[in-house]
């Protein structure tokens, strides 16, 4: 974990996050948080922030790594999501004692990182089974 701290630095994280469920109106949640943004070697940052949801906070911690985006949030629901272009990954949720597993098809991954900040975007599919939920959008812009 030494190797963390090779850069630690804070930034402002401009989240806006879509979502579009299947048999609901879309959603999209804007919203700004203080985080820190770490780079572990010259292809892998890490950043994490806290947001509010209903109240409640949430701590998400996104790992960068060559092709490979990961996010794990904690909060009320804990979730763990992989994301690659082009790639089925499990992405899986804990609540209450209970567990969900799902599959995310990653249709595009950009990301732009520097020490500086910079940008991710995820867009991606849910499917539970043979059952499409709908799609969602993640952008992160890190200054």
């Amino acid at each position: 974990m030494s190797d963390v701290k090779k850069i630690k630095k804070m930034v402002m994280v401009d989240i806006c996050h879509t979502q579009s469920v299947n048999g609901y109106d879309p959603l999209e949640i804007e919203e700004e948080a203080l985080g820190s943004l770490y780079q572990v070697d010259k292809d892998t940052y890490i950043l994490a922030f806290d947001t509010m949801l209903r109240e409640k906070k949430v701590t998400t911690t996104i790992k960068v790594s060559k092709n490979t985006v990961s996010v794990v949030k904690i909060g009320d629901v804990h979730s763990r999501q992989t994301f690659s272009a082009n790639e089925w990954y499990a992405s899986q949720y804990f609540y209450g004692g209970a567990s969900l597993v799902c599959r995310n098809f990653t249709k595009k991954l950009d990301y732009a990182l520097t020490p500086e900040g910079g940008i991710i975007e995820i867009l991606y599919e849910l499917w539970s089974g043979d059952t499409h939920l709908g799609y969602f959008n993640l952008e992160l812009f890190i200054r």
